[in-house]
């Protein structure tokens, strides 16, 4: 919800280099795919405690992310297919990255909570796809929309590269809390606005 806010105003700061890229012919869902490779690597980094790995893997999916979609609109490229091609790859970096978390933890608890943390992140996506295929617009509703999760997956990365798999699961146990209220937030939003379409039909 924050960082979508500076989304246009960071767009702008870097048109110039989304124009280089597509001058130089860079495809935007190779961009895509780049991201998921990083997020792949991301995740394996996790499950072994290579926490710089991740830490360097993370910003590099994050910062493909943004590339891909900027490279699209400033070369014309973009299209439903990609955005479809985009959603589906940040779903499966997703699982490989908060999988590699799961996998590291040596505790079952904190690995009970990486899972719970999984579903409420697909809980997230499933909650906005539903309901804006039933014409609610949720865009932008909520704390932890993908980009915010990302920033908070970074910082993760960087505390437990301090300070250990402590500082890891604490940062889970908070982006799982803040999660599960961004659910709970789409999740009314969406049902008083279709209770308000049924209303004024």
């Amino acid at each position: 919800m924050v960082l979508s806010q500076i989304k246009s105003t960071v767009s702008k700061v870097f048109n110039p280099f989304y124009t280089l890229l597509v001058k130089l012919g860079v495809d935007p869902n190779h961009l895509t795919i780049l991201g998921l490779a990083f997020g792949i690597l991301a995740g394996w980094a996790f499950a072994q405690h290579v926490y710089w790995v991740a830490f360097i893997a993370l910003i590099l999916t994050g910062f493909m992310d943004m590339l891909d979609g900027g490279v699209a609109r400033a070369g014309g490229f973009s299209s439903d297919q990609g955005a479809f091609l985009d959603s589906v790859v940040d779903r499966i970096a997703d699982v490989a990255i908060i999988t590699g978390i799961i996998l590291g933890f040596q505790s079952t608890f904190d690995q009970l909570m990486g899972i719970l943390l999984l579903g409420s992140t697909f809980s997230i996506s499933y909650v906005r796809a539903r309901g804006e295929g039933l014409g609610v617009n949720l865009s932008g509703i909520g704390l932890m929309e993908r980009a915010e999760r990302m920033l908070f997956l970074f910082g993760g990365a960087l505390v437990a590269a301090l300070w250990g798999e402590v500082a890891l699961a604490i940062t889970v146990y908070t982006l799982l809390i803040l999660t599960v209220i961004t659910v709970i937030h789409r999740f009314f939003r969406a049902y008083r606005d279709l209770e308000e379409t049924i209303v004024t039909n």
